[in-house]
């Protein structure tokens, strides 16, 4: 399997957790997110779909976590060291996120 499907598959499952741990189905999670149907969700959850980061900034602020928790691993154990460097991405991704809204504008 390809890095980036794994990628999508990680988030997927990320966001099926989120959103179970919510007590929410798909339809009412894309109501929330102003989605058109619920189906972009199942196709996210699924790893057949990947979001934007217009989508992932709404879905950290709906549940208000950071973007990093999408693509941590369930399977994997982190260290002190991994989580600090998981912390450095996040950086610079919100980083990334900033310069693109402001390109956006």
């Amino acid at each position: 399997m390809s890095e980036i499907n794994n990628i999508k598959k990680t988030f997927g499952l990320a966001l099926r957790n989120l959103r179970e741990l919510n007590g929410l189905t798909q339809e009412q999670l894309a109501e929330q997110l102003n989605l058109q149907s619920y189906q972009t969700i199942n196709r996210i959850e699924n790893g057949k779909s990947f979001i934007t980061s217009e989508l992932l900034e709404k879905m950290c602020k709906f549940f208000q976590v950071e973007p990093y928790v999408f693509f941590l691993n369930n399977n994997q154990t982190y260290t002190p060291q991994s989580i600090d460097h998981i912390v450095q991405i996040n950086s610079k991704l919100n980083r990334i996120c900033t310069i693109l809204e402001k390109m956006k504008n």
